[in-house]
């Protein structure tokens, strides 16, 4: 018996290539494919394989049990022939290891194919290679590559035919149609949601935008992307048999239908790890676009209303988003709550938080009590023709940073970061978030924390997202519904701007002068209602970025009225 695994490699070089939104979502939709292309190449009749030959499932990594070395080569020149044709510039790569006499895959196989596959990596050529420069070629658009003919297929959009574009780029716009319509079958299935509502692109967004009246049509002024990261999946996948002893014998017998001594039990939890994941992924993305639909409802009065959510990734525990600005938060908040509830009502999956614990000596695998998985969000929040990978590489610097609170935590908790992107002449990312570390409490936790719970890498405790959107709320002079007496008012902006420079600025007695003042004409205990003055910092840029409807129903406070609130339409503030 063989183990062969297939898997892609440099994801992020094939689809941040282009700068180009459109081509982004192609590469990654391609990179889904490598399963079916696989699937595809087992059922041929050369290879020959056992009757469920799968062991690993997951997006851009596959490994399969064949009988023979001649299957072995067979299934991984069919797939990288595949992936050569029909997704040009992608890399993918197969290796394979003898399993001796085994007819079940074990922990010391798994790590054997996957020392094969780095030895490989190191040894080969890169993808690239393939297209070498001539200088009689045609350059292409916004690419080193030689450009090439036109695909020649009845479908391809008129503007590609008429563009100079490398064969890569002509693949990946073809294919980011068929991407993103898959995604928006999810939300018209899963989901429930209405054809008439969801959005393919931001343009299309905008479009749809524009009819509902002026609040509606600036929504796009600022758009944000959100890059979302599981928590520890790296953990699971790296020591499965210590995964394994996490799980009750008998909850483990139950999900995954055998016993955690029977031969073929690692294989089996595997599958169906890769399966509850993705599951969890998909359905936590899919209410949360929901959750949003309604907040979009509710803002504008109507009863249907197009859906700031624009889907640009969803692969394994990975998830890319385009939003409106002032929805990105609550999308954001909303997928790592219902993240945590799904992962949470597994029988499975409320099993494996704190594999790597687990693995150190931390904690040891009786001593874990079920609990939700973990994620950790970044959001960048930018203006509308601000291009996507560099958006893409803060988000993904906000995601780091937030796992880096989230995973130290006791027990580990979800974690939101997010930047507003003002000045964009400064576009490094440690360079954006290194300027304000001591002045913000972010990122945000989804736990109850103590309150003196800092770190040396975060002096301000993170603060709880709960919390925070109540802070907001008060800031903005939300209150009590069932107080009639409650006269809260909005916090002076004039004031927190000039408290927030001169925090800025070094000078934290003189913004105490104004922070005192500030109490004593509001009579109002602001360090009880809004935390320490240094909160202001996060409270100016959430005020504007929560609607409305969303705090509403966050914190149950009753917003002011439209007349004495100057921040209660979120989108005239990113105007």
């Amino acid at each position: 018996m063989y183990l062969v695994m297939l898997e892609t490699n440099g994801n992020q070089r094939y689809i941040f290539s282009s700068p180009r939104l459109r081509e982004s979502i192609g590469a990654s939709f391609q990179l889904t494919r490598l399963a079916s292309w696989t699937k595809e190449a087992l059922g041929e009749p050369s290879v020959c394989h056992p009757t469920d030959p799968w062991v690993s499932r997951s997006s851009g990594k596959v490994i399969i049990m064949v009988d023979g070395e001649s299957d072995a080569v067979s299934l991984i020149g069919r797939v990288t022939r595949r992936a050569l044709a029909e997704a040009p510039g992608m890399d993918v790569s197969g290796v394979y290891v003898d399993m001796g006499g085994k007819k079940y895959v074990d922990a010391a196989a798994l790590k054997e194919v996957r020392i094969k596959a780095a030895e490989y990596a190191l040894s080969r050529p890169p993808a690239l290679a393939r297209f070498s420069q001539m200088p009689f070629l045609t350059r292409a658009k916004d690419s080193v590559l030689p450009a090439a003919p036109p695909l020649g297929i009845r479908d391809e959009a008129t503007d590609d035919t008429r563009t100079a574009l490398s064969l890569p780029s002509r693949v990946k716009r073809h294919l980011a149609l068929a991407s993103r319509e898959s995604l928006l079958d999810r939300a018209r299935i899963e989901g429930g949601l209405p054809d008439e509502e969801l959005a393919r692109d931001p343009l299309k967004l905008e479009r749809m935008l524009q009819p509902l009246g002026d609040d509606d049509s600036l929504a796009l002024s600022k758009i944000a992307v959100i890059h979302i990261d599981g928590n520890g999946v790296g953990a699971i996948m790296r020591d499965l048999n210590m995964a394994m002893k996490k799980v009750p014998d008998g909850d483990f017998r139950k999900e995954v239908r055998c016993g955690p001594d029977d031969p073929d039990a690692l294989r089996r939890f595997l599958l169906e790890v890769n399966e509850r994941l993705e599951n969890s992924v998909i359905q936590a993305f899919v209410t949360a676009w929901r959750d949003v639909a309604n907040w979009a409802c509710r803002r504008t009065g109507r009863e249907h209303t197009a859906i700031p959510v624009v889907p640009v990734i969803l692969g394994g525990d990975d998830v890319t988003v385009i939003t409106s600005g002032d929805y990105a938060l609550p999308f954001a908040a909303s997928f790592l709550a219902h993240f945590e509830k799904q992962t949470e009502e597994d029988g499975l999956l409320k099993y494996l938080h704190g594999v790597d614990k687990v693995a150190t000596g931390e904690l040891q695998p009786e001593d874990v009590i079920p609990a939700p998985m973990t994620a950790a969000a970044g959001v960048a929040i930018v203006r509308r023709n601000f291009p996507f990978h560099i958006a893409y590489e803060l988000a993904e610097k906000l995601v780091g940073r937030a796992k880096g609170v989230g995973k130290n935590e006791n027990p580990p908790c979800s974690t939101l970061d997010f930047h507003v992107l003002f000045d964009t002449t400064v576009i490094d990312p440690d360079g954006q978030l290194g300027g304000y570390k001591d002045l913000s409490t972010r990122p945000f936790c989804f736990v109850e924390r103590a309150p003196d719970a800092a770190s040396e890498s975060f002096p301000q405790a993170p603060a709880t997202w709960e919390d925070t959107c109540r802070r907001v709320a008060r800031f903005r002079g939300f209150r009590d519904p069932d107080d009639t007496d409650d006269r809260t008012e909005p916090f002076p902006r004039t004031r927190a701007a000039r408290i927030r420079k001169l925090l800025s600025d070094g000078k934290r007695d003189e913004a105490m002068k104004h922070w005192n003042a500030a109490k004593d004409k509001t009579g109002t205990d602001l360090d009880k209602e809004l935390g320490d003055l240094t909160a202001l910092f996060d409270l100016l840029e959430l005020a504007d970025l929560l609607p409305d409807s969303y705090l509403q129903e966050t914190t149950g406070l009753t917003p002011p009225e439209a007349s004495t609130n100057p921040t209660s339409t979120p989108a005239e503030a990113l105007s």
